[in-house]
């Protein structure tokens, strides 16, 4: 349209594999994005009939209930989220060495395949953090405002605010997400 300060972002389904194989983990998400800010987050599981939403500074929702992060404060017990790098099987060597150092510090892993699902899960409590690599915007910008509206923080691998434009996002309570990313940016160690 014509007002370039407005920008519907939208995922018309996340989880395309899950939802063609019967997996009933999938999800519709949707961001408003305000003068490069997002401003608004939906996402709605069908299945479930559970809606997920966010308004930027007014908090999250699950289906009209306030929701908040899980209390955890330790990366040892919690049960983390991940998605496979898929599309960019060149890095899995990176993502294995990064999933092997949080899963031997973390209680569980789950790998759903619904990044915008994830994210409202890491919102709602039900995980406690959240990583992925080689994420598109409408992946996570649904996610990202739930997750922060319900008091987390999300970054990029580094701890910065790149994870739009990397695709590399981090997300949950601010002290299991302290810990994420210390194991995230341990460099792999030299057998010399």
């Amino acid at each position: 349209g014509k007002d370039n300060d407005f920008q519907w972002v939208i995922d018309p389904l996340d989880g395309t594999t899950n939802y063609l194989r019967g997996v009933p983990h999938f999800c519709i998400s949707i961001a408003v994005v305000h003068k490069g800010t997002v401003q608004q987050g939906v996402v709605y599981d069908p299945v479930r009939e559970e809606l997920f939403t966010a308004s930027r500074g007014a908090g999250a929702q699950l289906n009209g209930r306030r929701l908040r992060l899980s209390p955890l404060t330790e990366l040892n017990g919690a049960l983390l989220a991940t998605g496979f790098p898929f599309k960019a099987k060149h890095r899995y060597d990176e993502y294995q060495a990064m999933f092997g150092r949080l899963f031997e510090r973390c209680a569980d892993m789950r790998r759903a395949g619904a990044a915008a699902l994830d994210l409202a899960y890491v919102a709602a409590g039900r995980y406690d953090g959240f990583f992925e690599l080689g994420l598109k915007p409408w992946d996570l910008m649904a996610g990202d405002l739930l997750v922060r509206e319900a008091g987390g923080i999300v970054t990029d691998f580094e701890g910065g605010h790149n994870y739009v434009q990397s695709g590399h996002i981090v997300a949950g309570a601010p002290k299991v997400l302290k810990q994420m990313l210390a194991q995230l940016r341990k460099k792999p160690e030299s057998n010399d």
